[in-house]
């Protein structure tokens, strides 16, 4: 992949995230400043194609990232420096001083609400084996990948699942875990990020189309709020 390619593939996987739309070659080129036609960008949509971290969903369509893309995205374009706003900040840390006399419990799911939010994803908390909460369902319902009915009830094995599966990977997730897609504990069309804090675990599930860098600044912000 040469550097007008690996931009090119960059913009897609941005773009896409923000609309949840294919993104065509005309559209590229008419936005950024890749200094090639869009003939050329489409040539270049082959080749990652090829590499398979693009597919085109439809005919005459634009592409959209593959599950090997995004790994590819969060491998090579996320540094290690995941900064969030000080507005997202203070919201995380004004919903977890809610209540005067809050329980470490409590503040911990004021934290999952407030994440939840900020994130437009379900937020699993879980102090402990048999002991979880989750909150922010709605928000993948209301996730344009989400508004076929067939898709809808997938979800719903989602929500009657949570408990189940959190119980069961309790005891693997590590300081940090990012599952998408296939390998995802919830369901193919899902991504997962999940953290750990001595005994509690703290997750974000959302499309696979999730902003990844927002989320993964949001949740490690999160985890040094939990007591």
């Amino acid at each position: 992949m040469n550097e007008r390619q690996k931009e090119l593939f960059k913009n897609i996987v941005l773009e896409h995230i923000d609309s949840a739309k294919a993104i065509g070659s005309e559209f590229l080129a008419e936005k950024y400043e890749l200094g090639v036609s869009s003939a050329t960008i489409r040539n270049d949509m082959t080749e990652l194609e090829t590499a398979g971290l693009i597919y085109q969903p439809h005919t005459s369509a634009g592409r959209v990232p593959t599950e090997r893309g995004y790994h590819y995205f969060i491998k090579n374009y996320l540094d290690g420096n995941l900064k969030i706003s000080e507005k997202d900040k203070n919201f995380i840390r004004k919903a977890k001083d809610l209540g005067a006399r809050s329980t470490d419990r409590q503040e911990a799911k004021n934290i999952a609400k407030a994440l939840a939010e900020l994130s437009e994803t379900a937020v699993v908390y879980c102090a402990g084996r048999h002991n979880t909460y989750y909150t922010g369902l709605s928000n993948l319902l209301t996730q344009p990948e989400f508004a076929d009915f067939n898709l809808i009830q997938n979800i719903a094995e989602v929500v009657d699942n949570i408990d189940e599966v959190v119980d069961r990977i309790f005891s693997q997730i590590g300081e940090l875990e990012i599952k998408i897609g296939r390998e995802n504990h919830f369901s193919p069309m899902c991504a997962s990020i999940f953290t750990k804090k001595d005994d509690r675990v703290l997750g974000l599930i959302g499309p696979m189309r999730m902003n990844y860098e927002r989320n993964l600044g949001l949740i490690n912000f999160a985890k040094e709020l939990l007591n």
